[in-house]
């Protein structure tokens, strides 16, 4: 690696349908909605399709992708980023704040969503010294973004969806708002933002403003991991709503809408059709965490710290299969599977399950 890949300037990027809506951050719940709506429908089309698409597998190295199991879920990462609120920040390159990982269980009709903090130390691809997450998009735009979650979490990300502000606040409103209980008192103020964030504790039914101020707010203890947490709470009360009978006729004007916001490298037309075949789920079909991790201002930078450990907890708690390290795989080896064994072994091995059955019976 060359000395000076560390030297590397953001190339500043186009954003496409720019914003000025101040420092609208936190997209999670927007990027979220899309995902549960579009990629249920996409499962069908890639578990009943005799010759599903080719995908583009963006992977941390060749075993994950030739994996075989990595690769029968669908991952797809979504990204939010702040449209800025000037003529300057609109020029500069932008970070994402937001980014999740959507995965999809075509075989079982399931989703997992996992909240990744925007302050997650990594070290980005060409780079040596950490960054936090969030500069991937600014440095290398979609590709190392997704190069930089596969690293992290090794595993397969087949595609990608960035969003914008402004779709999250006309899905909402198009759903018919969201209920959700609010567990205290929210009040912030940023005049240079033009904006003021005052949500009452108790139930409240959110339109598609408040409930952009409710995901946005960080303004307590937990700072962004308290609205990450909030995210993943409206994230699952968004999701039933989502899918509530009366929204159900609404999947095609809901891709419509979302269309003019999103960037993506999904066909757009699979969506559309994928989406009037898509089944309704309970809330066994979804599973949501936060990347389990720790604060850590050790260097003088504010970091989330998620070590190996933290986020293989992660995704075996979601379900999400992941290429493990040396030490697991040969743990794991040590009791062959069954499937591995040679067809003469396989009979033996049955033979003798059922003589110490019926042995056991006697």
């Amino acid at each position: 690696m060359e000395e000076n890949n560390n030297q590397q300037q953001p190339a500043k990027r186009r954003i496409r349908r720019k914003f000025r809506w101040g420092r609208l951050l936190c997209l999670l719940l927007f990027a979220g909605l899309l995902g549960t709506a579009l990629f249920f429908g996409t499962c069908w089309i890639y578990n009943n399709f005799i010759n599903p698409p080719h995908v583009s597998v963006t992977a941390a190295d060749d075993k994950i992708r030739d994996d075989q199991k990595l690769n029968e879920r669908i991952n797809v990462l979504l990204l939010g980023i702040d449209d800025g609120d000037s003529e300057a920040a609109e020029s500069e390159p932008k970070r994402t704040d937001a980014i999740i990982l959507l995965s999809f269980d075509p075989q079982n009709n399931k989703v997992a969503v996992l909240s990744i903090p925007r302050d997650t130390k990594v070290i980005l691809p060409g780079h040596k010294d950490p960054e936090k997450i969030n500069a991937a998009y600014a440095y290398g735009g979609a590709v190392m973004a997704k190069q930089t979650v596969a690293n992290l979490l090794r595993v397969p990300i087949h595609y990608y969806a960035l969003a914008n502000w402004r779709g999250f606040i006309d899905v909402v409103n198009l759903i018919g708002g969201v209920d959700i209980y609010v567990d205290k008192d929210m009040y912030y103020e940023d005049p240079y933002a033009d904006l003021v964030i005052d949500i009452k504790h108790g139930y409240q039914h959110m339109d598609g403003e408040t409930a952009g101020k409710y995901v946005r707010f960080r303004k307590d203890e937990l700072g962004d991991i308290g609205r990450v947490q909030r995210q993943q709470k409206f994230l699952k009360a968004a999701a039933e709503q989502m899918f509530s009978v009366q929204n159900v006729a609404k999947i095609s004007n809901l891709l419509a809408t979302l269309d003019k916001y999103v960037e993506t490298d999904l066909n757009t037309l699979t969506m559309l059709k994928a989406a009037n075949s898509f089944k309704l789920f309970g809330d066994d079909k979804l599973r949501s965490c936060m990347l389990y991790g720790k604060f850590d201002d050790s260097s003088g930078v504010s970091y989330w710290n998620a070590e190996q450990a933290d986020v293989n907890k992660s995704l075996d708690e979601l379900g999400i299969p992941y290429l493990k390290d040396e030490e697991d795989t040969a743990t794991e080896a040590e009791e062959e599977p069954k499937e591995h064994l040679q067809p003469k072994d396989r009979d033996e091995l049955e033979k003798e399950a059922k003589f110490a059955e019926k042995a056991s019976n006697n």
